[in-house]
């Protein structure tokens, strides 16, 4: 073949997507005489007939099955854990007044309790039946629980009874070792550059001594707060009469009755026992 003519290949060879380099190489051949008979027949049929050879120089990508993805085994043997649906409850709101009432008071408990470490909603519910109950951060209280209480101090305790069921249930999931952690030793003060300071001091000995009683190494497991006794320091920093508790008593016995909206809320099970704890 003529190696004259080999550049008039070079048109075709665009046309079928031949890279440079795929372009050189068939040329190179042809010069050399190479492909003589079969180039014709190549442009005659096209990219069918030069699949092979675009696939030896590289013009088309070999086609290989899609890498598989390695399935993780679950945390669990019984799949996995659903979410639970956010609870949901249709109430009707309270009355202004009820609302700016219990809104009122709440913020008076807080602002004078701020080493409780609660900043909690006050949502007030316009029902009818007396109930007061806390689910997270908010505390629910209806307009029935509200209109039995007469006077403000009356509401202050009813509140500040929730806050302390709040507090004895946040403090019940902290670890011992955070409420109440250990104790560090008395200090060792060597004497005329002795390093025993117990033998050059006395005095030190009976420091050691009265650590370990007031601190033992294995204290007794820490019992949660008591509502009512968080109830009534709550009440006294608020300027209210810790005897205040006593007065509303009665009513909180008689909410017990009354768990319609608070089975709402949290689900079925034992509700809140304020006689109990």
């Amino acid at each position: 073949m003529d190696t004259e003519r080999a550049p008039h290949y070079s048109p075709f060879l665009e046309s079928i997507g031949a890279t440079e380099i795929t372009m050189q190489i068939i040329l190179a051949l042809l010069r050399r005489g190479l492909f003589a008979h079969i180039l014709p027949a190549l442009k005659e049929f096209g990219i069918i007939c030069c699949m092979p050879i675009m696939f030896l120089t590289g013009c088309l990508p070999l086609q290989t099955q899609p890498e598989e993805t390695t399935q993780q085994v679950p945390a669990s043997p019984f799949g996995d854990a659903r979410k639970p649906a956010p609870t949901r409850v249709q109430y009707a709101p309270a009355s202004q007044d009820a609302s700016l009432r219990v809104l009122l008071v709440k913020d008076q408990l807080i602002a004078k309790n701020e080493r409780i470490g609660l900043k909690p909603y006050a949502i007030a519910i316009g029902s009818p039946d007396p109930e007061i109950f806390h689910v997270g951060n908010a505390i629910y209280i209806t307009e029935g629980m509200v209109r039995q209480c007469a006077t403000d101090s009356q509401l202050a305790a009813v509140v500040a009874f929730e806050l302390g069921r709040m507090v004895s249930e946040r403090e019940a999931t902290v670890a011992d070792e955070i409420r109440q952690p250990e104790r560090p030793l008395p200090i060792r003060v060597p004497i005329a550059g002795s390093n025993q300071a117990d033998e050059a001091d006395p005095l030190y000995r009976v420091e050691l001594a009265r650590h370990e009683k007031e601190h033992p190494k294995h204290a007794p497991k820490l019992q949660r707060p008591n509502p009512q006794a968080v109830a009534r320091v709550i009440l006294e920093n608020a300027g209210y009469q810790r005897t205040d508790l006593d007065a509303v008593f009665p009513i909180l016995n008689n909410a017990e009755r009354y768990t319609v909206l608070e089975t709402q809320f949290k689900g079925p099970g034992k509700q809140s026992d304020w006689k109990s704890r």
